[in-house]
């Protein structure tokens, strides 16, 4: 509700309307938040579908695999990485995981993803800052499609 009508429903005083009214938005935002939540999660398995079908065109060796409804494994046989991202929706969470395809190659740590409400809209954070849905993939797949060399990690200068 603006702050208009706010203030319109204060000067004609129907503040038992407006008390019903509040009451049943918010009833019907249960379900739209939840929907919104679900758009969100389906939003970043597309993206990630997309991402994996752009990395392989250019060459690059990768797999996606939707595990179910709210989980999916892409993997990177060449660098020996795969990241497992599963999302609870009941939880508002989307949680990351790497897994090494053997027991030589070191894996970057995982995380979790939340899913708030902000500004009339459901958003993807990371800690406590706001990502895109691009930000967020990149997050996640930048460790398995362009793992850092060794030489990438040692000290310059």
């Amino acid at each position: 509700m603006g702050w208009i009508q706010d203030q319109f429903k204060k000067r004609i005083g129907s503040g038992e309307t407006e008390a019903r009214q509040t009451a049943a938005s918010e009833t019907r935002s249960v379900p739209r938040e939840e929907q919104e939540i679900e758009d969100v999660w389906g939003g970043l398995l597309e993206g990630f579908r997309r991402d994996v079908e752009e990395f392989q065109k250019l060459a690059g060796d990768c797999d996606f695999q939707q595990l179910g409804e709210l989980q999916c494994r892409i993997s990177n046989p060449t660098a020996k990485i795969a990241v497992l991202v599963t999302g609870d929706l009941s939880a508002h969470t989307v949680e990351y995981s790497y897994q090494s395809h053997d027991e030589r190659t070191a894996v970057p740590e995982g995380g979790i993803l939340t899913l708030r409400r902000s500004n009339h809209s459901v958003h993807v954070y990371s800690a406590d800052q706001r990502l895109t849905s691009e930000q967020a993939r990149r997050m996640i797949l930048q460790p398995l499609l362009f793992p850092a060399s060794p030489t990438e990690l040692a000290p310059t200068g």
